[in-house]
């Protein structure tokens, strides 16, 4: 909810930055001022320009291009559960606090229940996706992260940690208390279930060295940023060390992270096609031996899983579903606009047998079951723009078909597919 960022007026020396708006366009200038209602920046243009902050994703600081202060020392990592991820020189913890050292933003004391997780040794490549998953689960106790002794990844122990000290970590499984040596914890993460309290705002301030602070109300003046984190401290940074302020918490919601209202399937192959096989059995539900053609979020259903990718340029947020498939959501007329990218993914689009068209799959898109978007998307053509207005609306449909005759490669990918929640009554 954009009025719980409470910005106070900025004015401002003039710090050169780029706009990005919701409806995909991107302002560059000075920028003049910035307050709770616009942003003002001198451009090229004889007269200021004016942006309502409700049409706000991000303003990005164009910094001429200089190494982080913190990239050298700040090795260690405290992670919130609202997002943040704060680099640290040092960190210890008691039952009631995380306390650490920043080089940019001091001395650290951050309420135990708002944290995630804390990473209590420098990153390593070889580790990072198996630290993700563990951050990424549903665990009811903490997790003491170590890595192995050959080097060949992490493992874990459950139980409670009690307390994070200069040499040991605490922590106590099946009622016995066994002092960890620190050098040997990779990592703690922390239980869910604790972490429900102080979690507030929707202004995230990104740092040149890579770290996000979460915020609840941010003032730019004389070229500080002050701002007050969501767990309740205030801050001033010089604004060098601040690569951008993103808006777009409560803003916008992708596809990808909503859970659909209904899935349904009709078969993996056109109609004139169909025949008897492996996956009739399941072809309408895509549970068992058809999961591979059930829709997936975020990345490509097959081979590892990888990102979804569009004419070379990978993508972070977005849905692939194969036809034919009719995917709900329950939208309750909260949105404005629904905005994505289509195009048939690179991990098939070029895989077409010589002498016969290319792939063709068909979009079609209804607001309340009136169609609003209706186009064959073909291999390997350009990606395909999508702004579609749905002020009002309760229910997007989005149905996926064959396009031709064929099956072949009919992987569809909606990328940034993301709606616009409608604020104009807060």
């Amino acid at each position: 909810m954009i009025t719980a960022v409470k910005i106070l007026a900025l004015t401002l020396t003039l710090i050169d930055a780029r706009v990005s708006l919701l409806d995909g366009k991107s302002i560059e200038g000075s920028i003049v001022k910035l307050d709770a209602d616009q942003v003002v920046l001198k451009t090229t243009a004889e007269q200021p320009v004016s942006v309502p902050i409700r049409n706000v994703i991000d303003v990005t600081f164009l910094h001429a291009a200089a190494p982080s202060p913190e990239s050298a020392t700040d090795l260690l990592e405290i992670g919130l559960a609202d997002g943040s991820k704060v680099s640290a020189a040092e960190i210890a913890a008691s039952s009631a606090a995380i306390t650490a050292k920043s080089t940019v933003l001091g001395e650290l004391k951050i309420p135990r229940q708002v944290v995630r997780s804390v990473r209590l040794q420098p990153t390593k490549d070889a580790l990072a996706a198996e630290w993700a998953a563990y951050l990424q689960r549903d665990n009811a106790r903490d997790l003491l992260i170590v890595a192995k002794r050959d080097g060949s990844g992490l493992d874990f122990l459950s139980g409670i940690v009690s307390s994070i000290g200069e040499k040991e970590v605490p922590f106590i499984r099946d009622g016995d208390e066994i002092p960890a040596p620190r050098e040997r914890i990779y990592g703690v993460v922390f239980a869910k279930a604790d972490q429900t309290a102080g979690q507030s705002g929707e202004l995230a301030l990104r740092f040149v060295g890579g770290h996000s602070v979460t915020a609840t109300a941010a003032t730019l003046e004389s070229g500080v940023v002050t701002f007050d984190a969501s767990w309740g401290h205030k801050f001033s940074v010089a604004v060098e060390h601040i690569a951008s302020m993103d808006f777009s918490g409560g803003r916008i919601h992708y596809l990808s992270d909503l859970e659909p209202l209904s899935e349904r399937y009709y078969g993996l192959e056109p109609v004139r096609q169909q025949t008897e096989n492996l996956f009739s059995a399941d072809a309408a539900t895509r549970t068992g031996l058809s999961g591979l053609w059930r829709m997936s979020r975020d990345c490509f259903p097959n081979n590892g899983k990888p990102k979804l990718t569009l004419r070379g340029q990978e993508y972070a947020k977005g849905l692939c579903i194969f036809p034919k498939a009719q995917v709900e959501y329950a939208l309750d007329g909260r949105y404005t606009h629904f905005n994505a990218i289509v195009g048939v993914d690179d991990e098939v689009a070029f895989n077409q047998q010589k002498g016969r068209p290319p792939t063709t799959v068909e979009l079609r898109i209804e607001a309340d079951g009136e169609e609003v978007f209706r186009q064959l998307i073909v291999a390997p053509d350009e990606p395909t723009p999508i702004d579609l207005k749905l002020t009002g609306v309760n229910t997007l449909s989005l149905i996926v078909d064959f396009g031709d005759d064929s099956s072949t490669c009919d992987y569809l990918d909606l990328v940034n597919a993301r709606l616009i929640v409608d604020t104009s009554g807060k």
